[in-house]
């Protein structure tokens, strides 16, 4: 390097700045981004609100625009207290307990196959900090209800009807009960022990014909109503479910 080779400007990779609220259990995440031509305001979830910028804006100018949208968003919201959790909310096998403890913190606790929820006496239940610990809760006593029940019940409609799969696969997804790959693997959603054994059932069937027939095509159809003539109405009522987690 140059004697005067320090005193040339040095090119910076400018990162994005972020500017976090809370307000009412809801947290405003501001994000000013080069790609950003304009406010944007994204609802993740219930309790997360992101507030994309560019970079000439101000954050006063930004909060200004969300206090005006402030009707659009509450009813957005509203949209998504479905996935808040009760209190008396129960899975399949009942291997999740939710109850108030002495614990200054959300604990998620598993002993002999049971995965129990203690929340402080003292908190608000429906709180993001509550919620989204017992989700993870959900999430692990949805993950060993599924491992008991979805490999033995895919295993026995495959026999029953003699379909042939490679190997199965148990994931969460915001948006599908289940897909079968190329090679006839199958993944479900955890999310379907939530369900009654009807749908279990019509999302099995479904994947199981994907190893045969690839797409959503005619033949498809006529496969899966051939085998389950009660599909077509499963197949209406399902697309009014959402999966939880």
């Amino acid at each position: 390097m140059g004697i005067f080779d320090f005193l040339k400007p040095k090119t910076r990779t400018k990162k994005a700045a972020n500017k976090v609220v809370l307000i009412d259990d809801v947290e405003y995440k501001y994000v000013k981004s080069k790609s950003s031509k304009s406010l944007k305001i994204t609802v993740k979830d219930r309790f997360h609100i992101r507030v994309s910028m560019p970079y000439y804006l101000s954050y006063k100018d930004a909060e200004t625009f969300v206090f005006k949208k402030q009707s659009w968003i509450e009813k957005t919201l509203e949209q998504y207290e479905f996935n808040l959790i009760d209190e008396n909310f129960k899975t399949k096998t009942n291997n999740l307990v939710i109850k108030p403890s002495l614990v200054l913190e959300p604990v998620i606790k598993t002993k002999q196959g049971v995965v129990y929820f203690l929340y402080p006496f003292n908190s608000n239940f429906y709180s993001k900090e509550n919620q989204e610990k017992l989700k993870l809760a959900l999430k692990k006593a949805l993950y060993m209800e599924a491992k008991d029940y979805l490999p033995k019940r895919l295993n026995e409609l495959a026999h029953k009807y003699n379909f042939k799969y490679n190997k199965l696969s148990l994931k969460t997804h915001k948006t599908r009960w289940g897909s079968c790959s190329g090679v006839n693997n199958i993944n479900l959603n955890i999310n379907l022990m939530l369900l009654d054994n009807e749908f279990i059932d019509y999302v099995l069937l479904h994947e199981l014909c994907h190893t045969v027939e690839k797409n959503h095509k005619e033949n498809f159809w006529k496969l899966l109503y051939k085998l389950m003539p009660e599909a077509e109405i499963l197949k209406r009522k399902l697309k009014t479910k959402t999966p939880l987690i």
